[in-house]
């Protein structure tokens, strides 16, 4: 007995003279056993990416693409990542990092990287179709209100990781006042109308192998496609009539939902898609505050869609 007690003292001695030895006692004697985890990712431009991680922790390498990368530590629960080169818009640069808690306790991350467009306009999702037909497909409309460019901004029908489609739009220059039409089940070229007045309808395609979730669903603009970065705008909707999952019929749906809520991106309950049709679909309300709530949007009376064009003003209103 006496021999055990001289060695822990003799060990205690030495890890008070040695603080990583220290660290590895403590981790011995606490028993903790949990690893760091990534809580968050977000870009801060072209060539800076901050990660957040639920712990304080210490970097043990980290390579992007394969060469070394540089990284700085203001807290002690995250790090700055420093691009030696512009990280990419719409293709992702693979960042490898390995990081310990105080505890010695290590994990390993492989995080895709995009860059930020620093020119990105102002812009909100102004229509909205998921009834779609052969000749009215399922359609997003993002309304312009400054001048930019769209580049890297990323479109997905869910939160991340409960997604089934991703988009991330092209290099494409854009006005005040022009209009983004994103076509969700077809594949096509990108075109460009222009009107009278000046603005443009830009024809976009998604390419997505499914359409939009027809009658409870959450979509969701991000300023670039980092799994857990900024989100611009998000739309969510329900038909009511499900009663599994929260309302939504869908788990997936349901913790999409419960994700936007509970970053405040989305406030109270969905917009009612009961009524909504291919030609009667969800639109913003005009001149109203984005407050991230049912009430910015409406559905359009019956063929008041206007994909591309100003919404029309005229409300649906059902039938007693």
């Amino acid at each position: 007995m006496r021999k055990i007690l001289f060695l822990f003292l003799s060990v205690l001695l030495i890890s008070c003279q040695n603080p990583d030895l220290a660290r590895i006692v403590n981790s011995m004697l606490t028993q903790d056993r949990t690893l760091p985890q990534l809580k968050s990712t977000f870009t801060q431009d072209m060539q800076t990416v901050v990660l957040t991680f639920s712990e304080e922790i210490t970097v043990e390498d980290a390579a992007i693409d394969g060469q070394k990368a540089d990284w700085s530590q203001s807290q002690p629960a995250s790090v700055t990542i420093h691009c030696n080169q512009k990280l990419p818009l719409t293709s992702a640069a693979k960042l490898f990092i390995r990081v310990r808690d105080r505890s010695y306790n290590s994990s390993a991350f492989i995080i895709n990287l995009f860059g930020r467009n620093t020119r990105l306009p102002d812009v909100v999702i102004n229509e909205y179709s998921s009834k779609g037909t052969a000749t009215q497909p399922d359609r997003i409309e993002l309304e312009i209100r400054s001048d930019g460019n769209i580049e890297g901004l990323t479109l997905a029908d869910g939160t991340d990781g409960k997604e089934t489609h991703v988009f991330i739009m092209p290099d494409i220059d854009v006005m005040r006042g022009d209009y983004i039409v994103v076509y969700w089940d077809l594949e096509g070229q990108t075109e460009t109308e222009t009107l009278p007045s000046g603005s443009r309808i830009i024809h976009v395609y998604a390419g997505s192998d499914e359409g939009l979730s027809t009658n409870n669903g959450c979509f969701v603009m991000k300023a670039n496609a980092n799994s857990t970065d900024e989100i611009l705008d998000c739309l969510v909707y329900s038909s009511g009539e499900s009663t599994s999952h929260g309302g939504f019929g869908s788990s997936r749906i349901e913790a999409s939902y419960n994700d936007l809520t509970g970053s405040y991106d989305w406030i109270g309950e969905p917009v009612n898609s009961h009524y909504t049709t291919s030609t009667r679909t969800i639109n913003r309300r005009l001149g109203k505050d984005d407050t991230n709530t049912k009430d910015d949007f409406y559905i359009c009376q019956t063929r008041g869609q206007t994909f591309g064009y100003m919404n029309s003003s005229k409300e649906y209103v059902p039938e007693e």
